[in-house]
Protein backbone atom coordinates (compact mmCIF):
# COMPACT_ATOMS: atom_id res chain seq x y z
CA UNK A 1 0.00 0.00 0.00
CA UNK A 2 1.22 3.15 -0.55
CA UNK A 3 0.68 6.81 0.34
CA UNK A 4 -0.33 7.61 -3.00
CA UNK A 5 -3.05 4.37 -3.88
CA UNK A 6 -4.06 5.12 0.21
CA UNK A 7 -4.54 9.10 -0.20
CA UNK A 8 -6.90 8.60 -3.59
CA UNK A 9 -8.89 5.49 -1.51
CA UNK A 10 -9.36 8.56 1.39
CA UNK A 11 -10.58 10.49 -1.13
CA UNK A 12 -7.31 13.08 -0.14
CA UNK A 13 -4.03 14.52 -1.10
CA UNK A 14 -0.55 12.50 -0.63
CA UNK A 15 -0.13 16.27 1.18
CA UNK A 16 -2.87 15.45 3.79
CA UNK A 17 -0.76 12.12 4.85
CA UNK A 18 2.37 13.13 4.67
CA UNK A 19 2.05 16.18 6.97
CA UNK A 20 -0.36 13.76 9.49
CA UNK A 21 1.88 10.86 9.78
CA UNK A 22 5.34 12.02 8.38
CA UNK A 23 6.42 8.52 6.83
CA UNK A 24 4.45 5.31 5.39
CA UNK A 25 5.77 3.69 8.81
CA UNK A 26 4.42 5.88 10.49
CA UNK A 27 0.87 5.97 8.96
CA UNK A 28 0.90 2.00 9.72
CA UNK A 29 1.90 2.05 13.33
CA UNK A 30 -0.94 4.84 13.88
CA UNK A 31 -3.42 2.31 11.78
CA UNK A 32 -1.83 -0.49 14.11
CA UNK A 33 -2.53 1.11 17.30
CA UNK A 34 -5.98 2.19 16.34
CA UNK A 35 -6.97 -1.45 15.20
CA UNK A 36 -5.46 -3.18 17.83
CA UNK A 37 -7.56 -0.47 20.17
CA UNK A 38 -10.97 -2.33 18.84
CA UNK A 39 -9.53 -5.63 20.72
CA UNK A 40 -8.77 -3.51 23.85
CA UNK A 41 -12.39 -2.19 24.05
CA UNK A 42 -14.09 -5.49 24.21
CA UNK A 43 -12.29 -6.19 27.08
CA UNK A 44 -12.40 -2.66 28.79
CA UNK A 45 -15.16 -2.53 31.90
CA UNK A 46 -15.42 -6.14 31.88
CA UNK A 47 -13.83 -8.78 34.50
CA UNK A 48 -14.32 -11.65 32.32
CA UNK A 49 -12.03 -14.06 34.35
CA UNK A 50 -15.26 -14.27 36.88
CA UNK A 51 -17.57 -14.71 34.28
CA UNK A 52 -19.67 -17.71 34.27
CA UNK A 53 -20.03 -20.10 31.46
CA UNK A 54 -23.26 -18.61 30.12
CA UNK A 55 -22.05 -14.63 30.82
CA UNK A 56 -18.92 -15.70 28.47
CA UNK A 57 -20.49 -17.26 25.81
CA UNK A 58 -22.97 -14.41 25.52
CA UNK A 59 -20.03 -11.54 25.77
CA UNK A 60 -18.18 -13.56 23.40
CA UNK A 61 -20.72 -13.73 20.73
CA UNK A 62 -21.74 -9.67 21.42
CA UNK A 63 -18.05 -9.33 20.94
CA UNK A 64 -17.48 -11.32 17.85
CA UNK A 65 -20.71 -9.65 15.88
CA UNK A 66 -19.18 -6.33 17.07
CA UNK A 67 -15.75 -7.01 15.37
CA UNK A 68 -17.01 -7.88 11.78
CA UNK A 69 -18.96 -4.52 11.51
CA UNK A 70 -17.81 -3.01 8.41
CA UNK A 71 -15.81 -0.27 9.98
CA UNK A 72 -13.66 -3.19 11.43
CA UNK A 73 -12.86 -4.28 8.29
CA UNK A 74 -9.64 -3.00 7.55
CA UNK A 75 -8.21 -3.14 11.14
CA UNK A 76 -8.99 -6.62 11.41
CA UNK A 77 -6.49 -7.04 7.34
CA UNK A 78 -3.99 -4.89 8.74
CA UNK A 79 -3.45 -7.03 11.72
CA UNK A 80 -3.78 -9.98 9.92
CA UNK A 81 -1.23 -8.62 7.53
CA UNK A 82 0.91 -7.49 10.53
CA UNK A 83 0.73 -10.75 12.47
CA UNK A 84 2.09 -12.43 9.56
CA UNK A 85 4.71 -10.24 9.16
CA UNK A 86 5.32 -9.82 12.66
CA UNK A 87 8.24 -12.64 12.38
CA UNK A 88 9.97 -11.74 9.44
CA UNK A 89 9.98 -7.63 9.41
CA UNK A 90 11.08 -5.79 13.39
CA UNK A 91 10.08 -2.33 12.03
CA UNK A 92 6.26 -3.65 11.91
CA UNK A 93 6.89 -4.50 16.23
CA UNK A 94 5.20 -6.99 18.26
CA UNK A 95 1.13 -5.80 18.33
CA UNK A 96 -0.60 -8.16 17.63
CA UNK A 97 1.01 -10.80 19.17
CA UNK A 98 0.82 -9.27 22.30
CA UNK A 99 -2.97 -8.66 21.59
CA UNK A 100 -2.77 -12.78 21.47
CA UNK A 101 -1.13 -13.53 24.09
CA UNK A 102 -3.17 -10.83 25.89
CA UNK A 103 -6.68 -12.84 25.16
CA UNK A 104 -4.66 -16.26 25.55
CA UNK A 105 -3.37 -15.29 29.27
CA UNK A 106 -6.92 -14.08 29.90
CA UNK A 107 -8.93 -17.00 28.68
CA UNK A 108 -6.34 -19.55 30.48
CA UNK A 109 -7.49 -18.02 34.20
CA UNK A 110 -11.09 -17.49 32.65
CA UNK A 111 -10.63 -21.96 32.15
CA UNK A 112 -8.84 -22.25 35.23
CA UNK A 113 -11.67 -20.66 37.37
CA UNK A 114 -13.59 -22.85 35.30
CA UNK A 115 -12.09 -26.09 36.78
CA UNK A 116 -10.90 -26.87 33.49
CA UNK A 117 -8.17 -29.93 34.10
CA UNK A 118 -5.06 -27.59 34.00
CA UNK A 119 -2.53 -29.66 31.79
CA UNK A 120 -5.73 -28.79 28.75
CA UNK A 121 -5.48 -24.87 29.86
CA UNK A 122 -3.23 -23.53 27.80
CA UNK A 123 -3.89 -25.94 24.69
CA UNK A 124 -7.93 -25.13 25.19
CA UNK A 125 -7.29 -20.94 26.10
CA UNK A 126 -4.69 -20.88 22.43
CA UNK A 127 -7.63 -22.44 20.40
CA UNK A 128 -9.64 -20.11 22.12
CA UNK A 129 -7.84 -17.45 20.64
CA UNK A 130 -7.26 -18.69 17.30
CA UNK A 131 -10.66 -19.34 16.93
CA UNK A 132 -11.75 -15.78 17.86
CA UNK A 133 -8.84 -14.23 15.55
CA UNK A 134 -9.04 -16.59 12.90
CA UNK A 135 -12.47 -16.95 12.18
CA UNK A 136 -12.61 -12.88 11.81
CA UNK A 137 -9.38 -13.58 9.62
CA UNK A 138 -11.63 -16.25 7.59
CA UNK A 139 -14.09 -13.13 7.22
CA UNK A 140 -12.54 -11.07 5.64
CA UNK A 141 -11.42 -13.85 2.61
CA UNK A 142 -14.88 -15.02 2.12
CA UNK A 143 -16.97 -11.75 3.50
CA UNK A 144 -19.86 -14.07 4.14
CA UNK A 145 -21.51 -13.08 7.42
CA UNK A 146 -24.16 -15.78 8.29
CA UNK A 147 -21.25 -18.22 7.43
CA UNK A 148 -18.86 -16.61 9.45
CA UNK A 149 -21.44 -16.54 12.28
CA UNK A 150 -22.36 -20.01 11.98
CA UNK A 151 -18.71 -20.99 11.92
CA UNK A 152 -18.49 -19.06 15.23
CA UNK A 153 -21.20 -20.60 17.27
CA UNK A 154 -19.99 -24.49 16.00
CA UNK A 155 -16.73 -22.94 17.52
CA UNK A 156 -18.49 -21.70 20.80
CA UNK A 157 -19.80 -24.71 21.46
CA UNK A 158 -16.95 -26.87 20.54
CA UNK A 159 -14.99 -24.64 22.93
CA UNK A 160 -17.27 -24.59 26.08
CA UNK A 161 -18.45 -28.56 25.38
CA UNK A 162 -14.35 -28.73 26.33
CA UNK A 163 -15.06 -27.76 29.83
CA UNK A 164 -17.68 -31.13 30.42
CA UNK A 165 -15.20 -33.24 28.25
CA UNK A 166 -12.95 -35.60 29.78
CA UNK A 167 -9.48 -35.62 27.76
CA UNK A 168 -8.63 -37.97 25.14
CA UNK A 169 -5.31 -38.65 24.17
CA UNK A 170 -5.82 -38.91 20.13
CA UNK A 171 -1.60 -39.17 20.27
CA UNK A 172 0.68 -41.08 22.75
CA UNK A 173 3.64 -39.19 23.16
Amino acid sequence: MTFRSLASALGVSTYVLVYHFGSRQQLIDAILDESVQMRRQALQGHDIASFDRATMAAWMRESFRVSLEPRHAAGIRLQFEAGALERIDPDIGQRITESHRVWTELFELWLTRQGLEASRVPATSRLMTDTLFGTQFGYLMHNDLDRTLESFELALDLLMGQLDTPRVRAFSA
